[in-house]
C-alpha cells in the first residue's frame, strides 16, 4: 500500500551490524576460556500441540532436548506441525519463497530417521506439495526429490500415482543427465543430485544414497589423478575439472552430510569409510582436526571450533574459498546450522553460537524463534557487545516479517524479544547498545502505526520517548495527537522534536518537522503564524541540500518540493521533484517514493498530463507491481474525474496483476471497473484496507458527479486511523486545497534553487 513520504523513518539498514558482524569472534571460539557448560531453562513443557504464540519458545526448547529422547520427540512433533501450516498459510498466500523457505526450516530441524508417521500434522501434506511444486519449477532435482519423498508419506490416495509419476521422472532424468561425460564428471552430477536430496530429505536412504554417489565421486577423482600423475596425459578440461572439485571438496562434502545433523561421529567416520581423511588432511588439516577431536571427545569448545572451520565455507564471508565451494555451499551452510544447534544444545550461553543460530532461523522461515535462542546468551553476558548483536538480530526479524506483508508474525518476533530488552535496561546499558532498546521500541510503534493501530502505536512511542529521545519518535506521537484533536499537546512534541539529534543530523526530518508544526498551527486556525515554521522549513532545506550522500538529498528534495507548493510556488517545487529523481536514479525505493509525490501532487491538483508522465517514469523504472497499481489507479480515477479518455497505461498495469486474491489485485480489479467501490469496502480485511476502501469509493462517489457523498467519505478517512496512508494526505488536500496552500510570496532572502 502506498505510505506518506514522511522521512527519517528508521531504515532497515540501522540492524545491518548483526549480519556485518563476525560470525564467531570472542567467547567460545579457538579455545577462550569459558566457564563451565550452562543449560537453559525450558520455556514450557513438552506438549503435543504449539500456538503461533508459543511457536518461538517450543522452538527454543527443541534446540535444547537431547537426540533420541522422548522429549525431543514430542516437541518435535509440535514444531513441525506447527511450522507446516505456517507454511501452508504461506503458499495459500501466494508467498511461495516464504513457503519453500518455511518448510526447508522444518525439515533442517529433523535428523535423520525422525520424519515418522503424522510429524508434519494436518497442513503438512498442503506444505509439502506447495514445496515440492515450487522446487521443481526451479529445476533443483535434488530437492526436489527430496520434498515429492516427504509428500508421498502424506499425500491423500488420489495424488500418490502422480506423485511416484514425479519422483520416477526425475530419477530417470538423473540417471540419463549424469550419464553423459567422463568417469568423474558423472559421478560429480550425481553427487550434486544426492547431496541436495539430502539436505532436506531426513531419511537413512537419502544419507546413504549421498554418501555413496560422493565416496564414488572421490574415489573416481583419485584415480583419474593417480593415472595423470603415472602417464602425464592431460584428461578433458571437464573431466579434469570435476576431478579437482572432488579432490578438493570431496572429503568436506561427505562430513557435511553427516554435520547437517550435528553428527561429528557419524561425518568422520562417513570420512575413513571413503578412505578420504588422507584428502581432507591435506586440504583441510585445521577442518580434519576440529571435526576429530569434536568426534572423539564431544564438548562445547570443540564444537565451536569445528562451527569456526565451517564459516568461511558458507559463503558469510569473502575468502579464496568462493568460488571452489560454490556448487556445495548450501550443503555446507546447512552442515553449519546442524553444528550450531549441536552446539547451543550443548551450552545455550555462548554468544555467538546463539547469534549464528539466530541468523539461521530467520533464513529458514522461523524469524520469531531468533530472539528466543538468544535470551540464554544475553541474560548470561549483559554486555553492549552481545545485547547489541542480539538486538540488531531481532530488528532485522521485526522489518523482515513485516517487509513480507506479515505484522502478526513481526509483533510475535517482537514480543520474544521481550527479555532482551529487559536486559538493555536492567543493566544499565543505555547508551552503550545499538540498535537501543528504545530504537527497536520505536520501530514496532512505527509498524503498528503503519498498521493503523494508533493505541498499540502510541504505547510504544511514549516508552521509546522516555528512554531515549527521537525527532522521529516524537513527530509520529505529534501526528497521533493531531488526528486526536491535540493540538496543543502535538506542538509541544513537535517542538520536543526539533532538539533531537537525529533532527540535528538530518535536513529532511527536520524540515518535515518544521512543516508539521506549520499545519498543525494552521488546524489552529493562525495562518499567518503558520507561515513562520514553513519559512524556516524552507531556509533549513535550501542549506541542506548539498550533502554528499544520495539518499538524504533526495529525501531533503522531496521535503522541500512539499514546502514550496505551501507557498504556491509550483514550478520551484517541480525542479525540487526532478532534482530528487536526479540525485538516485538507481535507487527503486528512493523512486518509488518520488513518484508517489508526483502522481499524488498531479492528483490533487487535476493535473493528469503530470500524473500520466509520473506513471510512465514509474513503467520505466519497473518499479514492484504492488506500487504500479496504485499509481495507476490514481491516473485512472484523475481520467474519469475529468472525462477524458484513457492513454491505456493505467489498463495495462491492473492487467498485470494477477487475480490472485490479494488485496492489490481486489484494487486492479477495481480499477478495471469490474467491482465499485463499496465492493471494495466489503473486501477489506484489515483496518488500512478498509480506508483505502473508503478513499477510493469516495473517488468513485466523486467520478459519478456524488461530490457531497463523496467528501463524506474522504472525511471518514481523515478522522481513521491510517494516518501513514498516502490516500489520507490526499483525502486532506482535496477536502481542503486551501491547506496546500498558504500561499503569499517566498521569502526575498531565500535563494530558491
Amino acid at each position: 500500500m502506498p505510505r506518506s513520504c514522511v522521512p527519517g523513518r528508521l531504515q532497515r539498514s540501522l540492524v545491518a551490524l548483526a549480519l556485518a558482524a563476525p560470525w564467531l569472534v570472542g567467547c567460545g571460539a579457538h579455545g577462550a576460556l569459558r566457564g563451565p557448560a550452562a543449560h537453559g531453562e525450558r520455556a514450557s513443557p513438552a506438549v503435543a500441540e504449539v500456538s503461533d504464540d508459543a511457536f518461538a519458545g517450543a522452538v527454543h526448547d527443541l534446540l535444547l532436548s537431547d537426540p533420541g529422547t522422548p522429549e525431543r520427540a514430542v516437541r518435535l512433533r509440535a514444531v513441525e506441525a506447527r511450522q507446516m501450516t505456517r507454511a501452508a498459510a504461506r503458499f495459500k498466500a501466494h508467498g511461495a519463497e516464504r513457503g519453500v523457505a518455511a518448510v526447508s526450516g522444518g525439515l533442517y530441524l529433523m535428523h535423520v530417521g525422525e520424519a515418522t508417521q503424522g510429524i508434519f500434522g494436518p497442513q503438512g501434506a498442503d506444505a509439502l506439495r506447495g514445496a515440492a511444486h515450487e522446487i521443481a519449477l526451479k529445476g533443483d532435482e535434488g530437492r526436489a526429490r527430496a520434498v515429492y519423498d516427504l509428500f508421498l508419506q502424506v499425500a491423500p490416495a488420489a495424488e500418490r500415482a502422480d506423485v511416484r509419476g514425479h519422483i520416477d521422472a526425475l530419477d530417470a532424468w538423473t540417471r540419463n543427465a549424469v550419464a553423459t561425460g567422463g568417469s568423474v564428471e558423472s559421478a560429480g552430477g550425481l553427487e550434486r543430485v544426492t547431496v541436495r536430496r539430502r539436505m532436506l530429505e531426513p531419511s537413512h536412504e537419502a544419507l546413504a544414497d549421498a554418501e555413496n554417489a560422493t565416496s564414488d565421486w572421490i574415489a573416481r577423482a583419485v584415480i583419474l589423478r593417480d593415472r595423470f600423475r603415472k602417464d602425464r596425459v592431460q584428461p578433458p578440461r571437464e573431466e579434469g575439472a570435476e576431478a579437482w572439485r572432488a579432490l578438493e571438496t570431496g572429503a568436506i562434502v561427505l562430513a557435511s552430510l553427516h554435520l547437517r545433523d550435528g553428527d561429528a561421529a557419524g561425518a568422520l567416520a562417513a570420512v575413513e569409510r571413503a578412505h578420504a581423511r588422507e584428502l581432507l588432511e591435506a586440504e583441510r588439516p585445521q577442518f580434519a582436526m576440529a571435526l576429530l577431536a569434536d568426534a572423539q571427545e564431544p564438548s562445547v569448545d570443540r564444537c565451536i571450533d569445528l562451527l569456526h572451520q565451517l564459516r568461511p565455507l558458507t559463503g558469510r564471508e569473502r575468502s579464496h574459498d568462493d568460488e571452489d565451494f560454490a556448487d556445495d555451499r548450501e550443503l555446507f551452510g546447512a552442515a553449519a546450522f546442524g553444528v550450531a544447534s549441536e552446539c547451543y544444545r550443548l551450552d545455550p550461553t555462548v554468544p555467538d553460537v546463539a547469534i549464528a543460530l539466530g541468523v539461521g532461523l530467520e533464513e529458514l522461515g522461523m524469524a520469531e524463534a531468533t530472539p528466543a535462542v538468544l535470551s540464554d546468551a544475553v541474560r548470561a553476558h549483559p554486555e553492549a557487545r552481545v545485547a547489541s548483536e542480539a538486538l540488531a538480530l531481532s530488528l532485522d526479524a521485526i522489518t523482515s516479517e513485516e517487509d513480507a506483508g506479515d505484522p502478526d508474525a513481526a509483533r510475535r518476533v517482537f514480543r520474544a524479544a521481550a527479555p532482551l530488552l529487559d536486559v538493555a535496561q536492567r543493566h544499565g546499558l543505555a547508551g552503550k547498545v545499538h540498535p537501543s532498546a528504545a530504537r527497536v521500541r520505536a520501530v514496532m510503534g512505527e509498524l503498528e502505526l503503519r498498521e493503523g493501530r494508533l493505541d498499540d502505536a502510541r504505547k510504544l512511542l511514549e516508552e521509546s520517548a522516555r528512554e531515549e529521545k527521537l525527532g522521529t519518535v516524537l513527530l509520529s506521537l505529534a501526528r497521533i495527537e493531531r488526528r486526536d484533536g491535540k493540538t496543543q499537546a502535538a506542538l509541544d512534541h513537535l517542538r520536543e522534536a526539533l532538539s533531537a539529534g537525529d533532527a540535528a543530523r538530518d535536513g529532511a526530518l527536520r524540515g518535515e518537522i518544521l512543516l508539521t508544526i506549520s499545519d498543525v498551527t494552521r488546524d489552529k486556525g493562525d495562518v499567518a503564524a503558520a507561515r513562520t515554521p514553513l519559512t524556516e522549513a524552507l531556509k533549513d532545506l535550501v542549506q541542506s541540500r548539498n550533502v554528499p550522500d544520495a539518499d538524504t538529498r533526495a529525501r531533503v528534495e522531496r521535503v522541500l518540493s512539499r514546502v514550496l507548493d505551501r507557498f504556491g510556488a509550483s514550478q520551484p517545487a517541480q525542479r525540487a521533484l526532478e532534482r530528487a529523481f536526479a540525485a538516485a536514479p538507481g535507487d527503486k525505493r528512493q523512486i518509488t517514493q518520488t513518484i508517489e509525490l508526483v502522481i499524488g501532487r498531479a492528483f490533487v491538483r487535476g493535473d493528469l498530463p503530470a500524473a500520466r508522465e509520473g506513471l510512465q517514469r514509474a513503467l520505466a523504472a519497473d518499479l514492484a507491481t504492488d506500487d504500479l497499481v496504485y499509481y495507476a489507479l490514481w491516473v485512472r480515477l484523475l481520467e474519469r474525474q475529468l472525462r477524458a479518455p484513457t492513454d491505456g497505461a493505467p489498463d495495462r498495469v491492473f492487467a498485470s496483476a494477477p487475480d490472485d486474491g490479494r488485496w492489490v489485485s481486489t484494487l486492479a480489479r477495481f480499477g478495471e471497473g469490474k467491482l465499485r467501490g463499496d465492493d471494495l469496502a466489503a473486501r477489506a480485511a484489515t483496518p488500512i484496507q478498509r480506508y483505502e476502501a473508503l478513499f477510493y469509493d469516495a473517488m468513485d462517489h466523486r467520478a459519478s458527479g456524488d461530490t457531497k457523498g463523496g467528501d463524506e467519505l474522504l472525511r471518514q478517512v481523515v478522522a481513521g486511523t491510517g494516518l501513514d496512508l498516502s490516500e489520507v494526505l490526499l483525502a486532506r488536500d482535496l477536502l481542503d486545497p486551501a491547506r496546500a496552500q498558504l500561499g503569499g510570496p517566498l521569502p526575498p532572502d531565500v535563494p530558491i534553487p
